[in-house]
């Protein structure tokens, strides 16, 4: 059986099997190469950014100690 799956720069539909063992695409999930560039690119530049509950460590932190 094959299944949709839309590629996450361009929103191309894409058919991909749901069998296990079957090989995904190529560029999956992106529909081809290019989409693939332009997705790190993003990355690159700083457009997409993973946000973190954490805060930084500071230097007073570490003089603190036990």
């Amino acid at each position: 059986m094959r299944k949709s799956h839309t590629c996450p720069v361009c929103h191309k539909a894409l058919w991909i099997s749901d069998k296990e063992g079957d090989p995904k695409p190529a560029h999956f999930p992106f529909c081809c190469e290019r989409c693939k560039l332009v997705d790190l690119g993003s990355w690159f530049d700083g457009r997409y950014k993973i946000i973190s509950e954490s805060k930084p460590d500071s230097p007073e932190a570490e003089e603190e100690g036990p």
